[in-house]
Parts: structure tokens; sequence; C-alpha cells
């Protein structure tokens, strides 16, 4: 019994000894309009496509990674000066609609050299 009490007593003491770490301060709440990435929103954000490769393969699956699963509602390719971009409008399983733009000009530029329709 007495080295019961003895141990509660060390280890009480070693407690009292040491005292808890200071709480940090909470970071200020960001609002949600903060987190959001603007990238591929618009025509100034647009989704660089590379040559190489497939360009559907490509955005589908830049859409999967960022969105999950999706439904395409709309394609269309737009240009602006001497910039070339699909823009695609998507429906996520929330009914939300989501339009992705990606940049093909480099990919467009191939195209016209190798004499390939766009």
């Amino acid at each position: 019994m007495i080295r019961i009490g003895l141990l509660t007593l060390l280890i009480l003491s070693f407690a009292c000894a040491h005292p808890a770490p200071a709480p940090t301060a909470t970071p200020a709440p960001v609002p949600a309009s903060a987190l959001h990435d603007p990238y591929g929103d618009a025509p100034e954000t647009a989704v660089q496509v590379p040559v190489a490769g497939d360009e559907v393969q490509f955005e589908n699956e830049w859409m999967f990674n960022r969105f999950g699963r999706f439904r395409r509602l709309k394609f269309a390719v737009a240009h602006q000066t001497d910039r070339h971009y699909d823009v695609i409008t998507i429906e996520l399983p929330d009914h939300s609609e989501h339009t992705v733009y990606f940049d093909i000009t480099d990919l467009w530029n191939e195209w016209a050299k190798s004499g390939k329709k766009p």
C-alpha cells in the first residue's frame, strides 16, 4: 500500500513539475471564397494541355482528379486573340455545373504545322 502511495505521489509531482504546453493561438477564420482555387475557371487561368498524348484523355483525367465523377454537358472550342481553348461544361453528382477552360494553343499550332485539321 505504501508503494502505491509513493508511486501516486511521484506521478503527481512529476505532472506538476512539467506543466502542459500553452495553447496556441487559434487562426482567424478564412472565408470559403478564399479557399476556391480558380485554376481552369476562366481563359486567364486555363489548364495548359500538353502537346504529347491524348488531349481528350488528359482533359477527362484532369477534371476527374479535380471534381470526381462528372458528366459532360457541353463542349466548345473558343478563340481569344491568339489563344485557343477547349471549353467544357460538366455536371457533378450533386447537379452543380462547372465550366473548365483548357488552353490548347500549343496543340493547335502543332496541328497547323503538321497539316492536321483541328
